[in-house]
């Protein structure tokens, strides 16, 4: 029986197996997606809360984790929106809790510098990079996910990898590589 049937069946039991079943692998994206744990955990408990209650909306000829990565994507983006326009009113900065520690004083690892890059890549960008090498899915699967066009995705993949070639060999203090016999328009140097 699949996840979504057993969720149509018994949602107590459904959601235990969805958790177990899909758990880790939303997480791993949400960490990507977010900007730390707390706001990832966040986004996965609604992505799954949202899934249960909508469960009879699935369109069974879809993919079940591609219609679970939808909605945690369409959550991930109203939070962006939402953060973009929030305003701290005149006097209320100083009632801000204090940061009590400065992220750049961590020590990276190449993983946390991946993640840090992939965090630093503009929303659209990095929603296909979660979804492709993630999430493990095609680009035609990313394009039905996302509802854009297949060429779409492979632009914005194309746009993702220029910017992360660009922004890993900073966060670790070098410079990028450019091969000497290519430009950025594909045509030899002369």
């Amino acid at each position: 029986m699949e996840v979504w049937q057993e969720i149509r069946k018994d949602k107590e039991r459904g959601a235990e197996r969805l958790v177990a079943e899909y758990g880790n692998r939303l997480y791993a994206a949400a960490v990507l997606l977010c900007a730390n744990d707390h706001d990832a955990e966040e986004l996965v408990f609604r992505t799954f809360d949202q899934a249960v209650k909508k469960i009879r909306q699935f369109d069974t000829s879809r993919n079940f984790f591609t219609w679970l990565y939808a909605i945690m994507l369409n959550f991930h983006r109203m939070n962006y929106r939402r953060r973009r326009v929030e305003v701290v009113p005149m006097g209320a900065a100083e009632d801000l809790p204090e940061q009590t520690t400065d992220p750049t004083a961590e020590t990276l690892d190449a993983d946390d510098e991946v993640a840090n890059a992939i965090r630093a890549l503009s929303p659209q960008l990095r929603e296909v990079v979660v979804l492709r090498y993630f999430a493990d899915k095609t680009v035609e699967e990313i394009a039905a996910a996302l509802d854009i066009p297949v060429g779409t995705v492979k632009s914005r993949l194309h746009n993702a990898r220029v910017e992360l070639a660009n922004l890993l060999p900073q966060m670790v203090g070098r410079r990028a590589p450019t091969p000497p016999h290519c430009n950025w328009h594909g045509k030899e140097k002369t």
